[in-house]
């Protein structure tokens, strides 16, 4: 994956983590007042930059790949101990070589230490009820739990699993859990003044899920679009972190209660995304990471009728829970309730991901009840395998072959941003390919352009960039500063003048255009 060039460029949610990290390893703590996002995969990276002085974008994924390992072990151990050691080696195995888990541990994102930590978490309640003193584990389990909560938020599903399944100890998992996350609870407090357990995104992450128009507020991207979105709360009143999310969790409970069927039906939607095969991606499309990756080109893909590997395990995985779950008095809850707390929110493959684990063993565990089952009960598992089969499997789409335009366009600013123009330039252009109403993209790139020298073309871009928004002020400004600099100074003075209007509050435009009226490049007082 070094050869890919998003490597050493995280874009969206894994810059912002790395944008973080740097800025607690450098001793200025994290930028949020509020935690925006679980904290603790910032932090993680940031040890990591302590110990080598310096951000590194290698070092992570390193580590990261010892968690798959670690992953791999730990699912085979707590498979083994619910349904022997060969087939707790066999979900081993399956872990090892499941192409998404070896994806996402090359990747700034926190999917990976958000599994070993869960794996962790399940291993110690797993342990708990045989030790001498179970309470300990108990309080470990929760403590861990917690730590993972601190990574991924919806992890507290599996503290709130075991302490059901813990019973009359159920207090020693919440203690655990609660002192994993005081600190973050107590740091929202004394910085931002809010009592926020963990982040304050839950609402909003909630609402993109559970709205009239999903497929649009899903596909919404952290452009001028997300800003004017996440302004919302703010804009009716509320002043406060939690506040916001408080506003957009009640949108989703009006929605629910003013038209339940149109709920339902969205449910149904999320279920059938969460049951494909189909890797759906966040933050950049997934599939076209293969053609840097032999190894993720074996072990991750799709062709028609199959996608590998979440097609064929997921199906498996689920009818094993389904005829196995009474041998896993643990696992089947935790599995039930994080696949609950993933269709909650909205589907995608770094969220889904952790399931990979609880699948493999129930798979492994399908497969030896299999074998002693009646043939009536093998032919009802069969027609339920033969049915998810299908849903997972069918109309899932063909392989992106190409990078998504969101994802070009940030690794085209940011090599914009360190002065390699020819690069920046071609992923401008392959996000308007695949996008071509990207307005950000054509101002960026009008904007290279013009100050190359390159005025014909950077006009055209900047031109295109007003059709599709007016009002876009980078636009009107960079044309008229194009114009100035080709002495078509009454064109100049027109986007001057329109830039006035967008941005009343912003002195530039206007200076500009007395500049131009006291050097008597055009008429006016």
């Amino acid at each position: 994956m070094r050869q890919s060039p998003w490597f050493d460029h995280p874009i969206i949610d894994a810059l912002t983590y790395n944008q973080a990290a740097v800025s607690i390893a450098t001793g200025h703590g994290h930028p949020d007042r509020v935690f925006w996002q679980p904290p603790g995969y910032s932090y993680f990276l940031a040890m990591l930059y302590g110990i080598v002085g310096s951000p590194n974008f290698l070092l992570p994924r390193i580590v990261q790949a010892l968690f798959g390992a670690a992953s791999s072990v730990l699912t085979a151990w707590i498979g083994a101990r619910h349904f022997g050691a060969r087939a707790g080696l066999v979900a081993g195995y399956i872990v090892a070589f499941y192409g998404m888990l070896i994806y996402f541990d090359g990747e700034l994102l926190a999917a990976s230490l958000t599994i070993v930590l869960q794996l962790a978490a399940v291993a110690l309640a797993v342990r708990a009820p045989d030790a001498e003193k179970p309470e300990r584990l108990w309080i470990a389990a929760g403590f861990v739990a917690g730590l993972a909560s601190l990574v991924t938020a919806t992890s507290l599903v599996i503290a709130a699993a075991m302490a059901a399944v813990a019973r009359r100890r159920f207090w020693a998992v919440l203690v655990g859990t609660a002192v994993a996350i005081a600190p973050a609870t107590l740091r929202n407090v004394t910085h931002g003044g809010e009592f926020v357990p963990i982040s304050s995104n839950a609402g909003i992450n909630l609402y993109i899920g559970n709205n009239p128009e999903y497929d649009r507020t899903v596909g919404i991207r952290p452009d001028r679009v997300w800003v004017e979105f996440t302004k919302e709360p703010f804009a009716n009143g509320v002043v406060t972190q939690s506040g916001a999310s408080q506003y957009w969790t009640a949108r989703v409970i009006r929605w629910m209660t003013h038209d339940p069927l149109a709920f339902a039906a969205l449910q149904v939607k999320k279920l059938r995304l969460f049951l494909g095969g189909d890797e759906i991606y966040r933050n950049q499309a997934i599939y076209p990471a293969r053609r840097y990756s032999q190894v993720l080109s074996v072990l991750l893909w799709k062709v028609p009728g199959v996608a590998f590997p979440f097609g064929l395990l997921a199906p498996i995985g689920i009818v094993g829970l389904a005829v196995s779950w009474k041998r896993a008095p643990l696992l089947a809850p935790v599995t039930i309730l994080y696949a609950a707390g993933v269709l909650a929110f909205f589907i995608a493959a770094r969220y889904r991901v952790p399931l990979v684990p609880y699948f493999a063993i129930f798979a492994t565990g399908g497969a030896l009840w299999f074998r002693t089952a009646s043939t009536v009960r093998r032919a009802s598992a069969v027609a339920a395998l033969v049915v998810l089969l299908l849903v997972s499997n069918l109309g899932q789409g063909p392989m992106a072959a190409v990078m998504n335009a969101d994802a070009e366009y940030n690794l085209g600013e940011q090599l914009h941003g360190e002065g390699k123009l020819g690069p920046a330039e071609e992923h401008y252009k392959n996000a308007i390919r695949e996008r071509p109403d990207f307005l950000e993209a054509w101002v960026n790139l009008g904007v290279l352009e013009s100050t190359q020298g390159r005025y014909d073309e950077g006009s055209h871009a900047l031109e295109q960039a007003v059709r599709i928004d007016p009002r876009e002020p980078t636009a009107l400004m960079s044309l008229g500063a194009l114009r100035e600099r080709q002495r078509r100074y009454a064109e100049a003075a027109a986007f001057y003048g329109r830039a006035a209007e967008v941005i009343p509050n912003d002195p530039d435009p206007k200076q500009r255009l007395q500049r131009l009226r006291e050097s008597g490049l055009i008429a006016g007082p």
